[in-house]
């Protein structure tokens, strides 16, 4: 079988000028004919060819701008050897990807690798192999963790790092998992570094982005549209911009098209050193770091669409967001729209805070609010004040608001996906569940 699905490949690369990687396409095509046919006989060769035609190509043409400028896997692999041979055979290991994540740090310091350079080709080379291997998820951890290494080094060394590459090959490995709502974002990430490094100015054979955005939908004015706001807002606030998250907050939301796919549904993935930088800049008098984060954070979440700083004819909303696509999960509970609230306090929000946001969101006929107090609310150890107004709004109005403290968003910082936590957060307060609705943040447990 897997010798007939070559055979059919290759006339279809002939035909269709598409060079497939060999290696993930056999398999994908194995796994479907597998699934049509129990074998395959010497007139089944229209079925197979059928199935390559009307399965595998329309994939295969999405995918093309993934593997247009990528190396032969043989190629990759003959470099890696070539600059540290110890290297690829940890990344011939079953688990490989646990041995990298524990060698390349160890190996290449935050200063050594943000320069271009030997150590930076190699980290990107390993990735490159499992990528070409057909194992995205483990690609996308590899460069995931070298994104957050520049990052360190931009902090460390009090200066900006170009981080493109592994953003680059990260929207890469989004679309080969059929992620959409991740993909897109990171591609617009690659551009913002890009309108860096080239002062608003991006010529379109000079950087993976170009094709990526634009053959995908995004028009050739809008791109360079985004490249010029992006160095513009880089300009006005250095201090965000080693930040490519925080310029893309800065900008307007019209790129956002996609939906996300079922597959995506409960992936979720924030830049755990942009939300520590965040968490360091809690406590400015404006109080507006405590909404960037916010904002941030429910962005991340698939098919949550977010603005910040909305305003009506009687209230300020600190975010406003509004779920798109088809949820079955808890989210499809939330409503079409719904409100966050940031409270940037040195003590727990009370129960006039309470009060009022309930009221924002009866106003607003939201269903479901997120107040994210530094320090919680108060009342929490016996239900009293805002814990039992917490509860009273949705009993009396089913009104659901979700309190997250400063404890919950260090463990996103550390990993923790949003998602999870919402959703425990949501059923203590829909179901009353005691042990999960009463946890108090750090800081009222050491008074107590």
């Amino acid at each position: 079988m897997r010798r007939r699905s070559q055979e059919v490949l290759q006339v279809v690369a002939r035909t269709t000028g598409l060079a497939f990687p060999p290696v993930i396409c056999v398999q994908q095509l194995s796994v479907t004919l597998s699934h049509e046919f129990g074998s395959l006989s010497p007139h089944s060769a229209f079925s197979v060819l059928r199935v390559v035609l009307f399965t595998l190509v329309p994939t295969l043409f999405a995918c093309r701008g993934l593997w247009f400028n990528s190396q032969p896997m043989n190629e990759v692999e003959n470099e890696l050897s070539t600059i540290s041979p110890d290297l690829l055979r940890l990344a011939q290991q079953r688990n490989s990807t646990a041995l990298l994540l524990d060698e390349l740090p160890r190996r290449f310091l935050p200063q050594v690798i943000a320069e271009v350079g030997p150590p930076q080709r190699t980290w990107e080379l390993t990735g490159l192999v499992h990528l070409h291997a057909g194992r995205p998820h483990e690609t996308l951890g590899i460069f995931s963790a070298l994104y957050q290494r520049m990052l360190v080094s931009q902090l460390l060394g009090d200066r900006r790092v170009h981080k493109g590459m592994p953003l680059v090959w990260m929207s890469d490995c989004f679309h080969q998992l059929g992620y959409p709502v991740h993909e897109k974002p990171y591609r617009l990430l690659t551009l913002c570094e890009d309108a860096i490094r080239g002062q608003g100015t991006i010529p379109p054979d000079s950087t993976g982005a170009y094709h990526r955005l634009v053959w995908a939908g995004l028009s050739d004015r809008e791109f360079r549209r985004y490249a010029a706001l992006f160095w513009e807002r880089a300009q006005a606030e250095p201090k965000e911009a080693v930040f490519p998250e925080a310029l893309l907050q800065r900008v307007d939301d019209d790129w956002v098209t996609a939906v996300p796919s079922a597959a995506e549904a409960f992936f979720y993935l924030a830049s755990e050193e942009y939300v520590r930088w965040l968490l360091s800049q809690l406590g400015s008098p404006d109080g507006t770091a405590l909404e960037f984060l916010a904002d941030y954070l429910m962005s991340c979440m698939p098919g949550c669409r977010t603005r910040r700083r909305a305003r009506s004819g009687s209230t300020d909303y600190d975010v406003v967001c509004s779920m798109e696509g088809s949820e079955v999960d808890f989210r499809s509970e939330l409503g079409r729209y719904f409100v966050v609230e940031s409270k940037d306090w040195a003590e727990p929000a009370g129960f006039t805070t309470m009060a009022k946001f309930c009221r924002v969101l009866d106003s607003s006929k939201a269903k479901f609010g997120i107040l994210l107090s530094k320090n919680g609310i108060s009342g929490v150890a016996r239900t009293t004040d805002a814990a039992r107004e917490q509860l009273k709004v949705y009993q009396d109005r089913g009104i659901v608001v979700v309190v997250l403290s400063l404890e919950d968003l260090g463990s996103i910082a550390e990993g923790a996906s949003l998602i999870a936590l919402l959703r425990k957060r949501y059923e203590a307060v829909r179901l009353d569940l005691q042990e999960i609705r009463t946890k108090k943040p750090a800081k009222q447990r050491k008074q107590k």
